[in-house]
């Protein structure tokens, strides 16, 4: 066979595979805009069940309680309302963009097989009086925004107009709010330690910008004003690293350190933090004139808090008169 003949043949080939590369792509058709799920149109309150089965994480299940959403694996936790509000919302206003392929052999390229190693994110959706709704979640789309996603049963790939984001971790689907006390609104913090020292933080008026040691020497200033607000300002936006009920902890040893946080609208709050298995676990023992945007954290569980968390409120008199 002469060169020129090789040639031709070479290019036959190329041609050849080429088209087949061509064929074996996904088919986009571009389409008006329609819901992805118009049987979810106006009836997001309505959704009663919500089911995340994520390759990345344990599969979560998340109910509506009496207006509330929990996680029953949590033994009925409370669950982040933003989380969950943010995935339903997504799904309702999702609108279809473009037809992709319908050929199955290709949906594990697209991260929306139902099986393996490329499987999708499978998302399941319960409504009273309605047969369920699940919905598998692909790759995110090359250009813009779009997700790519197709419906259980249905080979039929879709790319909608908006990704649909998920927790990237279990704890993220719970409230993990323990405290939420605005800083002005504290009037008096006292920590007592296991070893009998005390430190006692007070100011008289709200508007008063520092907090005062009850207990520092006469004559003797703080490095600095603000010294000793760290420790209040915990209380400002303390979310839990994890959480189990009471019953479940069963603490050995006594409590690290006992506090009592009062407010000027006559709130108390008292609770203790624990050490169990070189972790820090706070509880909430009583409350009182606080409400439930300042203080979502539960009487009957304890939250395992970060060592800086405990090492902002667990300090000394010494803690706060060393200089930075």
């Amino acid at each position: 066979m002469g060169r020129k003949s090789l040639l031709l043949l070479a290019l036959l080939i190329l041609g050849l595979g080429g088209a087949y590369f061509w064929l074996q792509k996904p088919a986009s058709v571009a389409v008006s805009r329609v819901p992805l799920l118009p049987s979810l149109q106006g009836r997001l309150a309505e959704v009663s069940a919500v089911e995340v089965d994520s390759p990345e994480q344990t599969p979560v299940r998340l109910e509506r309680r009496e207006q509330t959403w929990v996680v029953p694996a949590k033994a009925g936790y409370p669950a982040s309302v933003g989380a969950v509000n943010t995935l339903l919302r997504a799904l309702g206003e999702a609108q279809k963009a473009e037809a992709k392929t319908s050929n199955p052999q290709l949906h594990e390229r697209l991260g929306l097989a139902e099986r393996g190693e490329q499987r999708a994110t499978r998302i399941n959706l319960e409504l009273p009086g309605a047969p369920p709704l699940a919905l598998l979640v692909g790759k995110p789309a090359q250009q813009g925004s779009g997700q790519l996603v197709r419906l259980v049963g249905d080979n039929q790939v879709w790319l909608i107009d908006k990704p649909i984001n998920l927790p990237v971790e279990e704890l993220q689907w719970l409230d993990r709010r323990v405290a939420a006390i605005p800083f002005a609104s504290v009037k008096r913090l006292e920590v007592r330690y296991a070893d009998g020292q005390r430190l006692t933080l007070l100011r008289a008026e709200a508007d008063e910008p520092n907090f005062r040691l009850a207990q520092l020497p006469a004559g003797k200033p703080l490095p600095y004003e603000a010294a000793a607000n760290g420790m209040v300002n915990l209380f400002g936006r303390l979310d839990f690293a994890d959480a189990a009920p009471l019953t479940q902890v069963q603490f050995k040893a006594p409590a690290l350190l006992n506090f009592v946080l009062e407010s000027f609208a006559d709130g108390q709050v008292q609770g203790a933090v624990y050490v169990q298995g070189e972790q820090y676990w706070l509880t909430l023992k009583e409350r009182r004139n606080f409400s439930a945007e300042e203080l979502p954290g539960k009487a009957d569980w304890a939250y395992r808090i970060e060592p800086g968390q405990y090492q902002a409120l667990a300090k000394t008199l010494k803690d706060v008169l060393a200089k930075k």
